[in-house]
């Protein structure tokens, strides 16, 4: 399966968010970074990587829709967002590189 949505749509999303946008946005944004927290943290699981589970399920908490966790500063959300982005950059080139080497065997 191609899981390069689910490491490169929350980039996208969290990028965009930079802008001036709308409140209802940001409630999007939380939705797919949400639920791409949970997906790689499942496929983590199966893959026994038990320190990004717990960092992906941080993640999954953190940026979840339901109950949302504010942190009333921009600023700090753009902090947040960058070290967010960069560990779905991290980890989402390492399952390409494994979903490349499966295809290959």
């Amino acid at each position: 399966m191609n899981n390069k949505i689910f490491w490169i749509a929350p980039i996208v999303v969290m990028a965009l968010g930079f802008l001036p946008m709308p409140y209802g946005y940001y409630n999007l944004s939380r939705l797919v970074v949400c639920g791409c927290s949970i997906y790689f943290a499942y496929q983590l699981y199966q893959k026994q990587d038990m320190t990004f589970v717990w960092i992906f399920g941080f993640l999954g908490i953190l940026y979840n829709p339901i109950i949302p966790v504010h942190l009333y500063e921009k600023e700090i959300w753009m902090v947040v967002n960058i070290i967010t982005a960069i560990i779905f950059v991290f980890k989402g080139r390492q399952f390409d590189e494994i979903e490349n080497d499966d295809e290959k065997k």
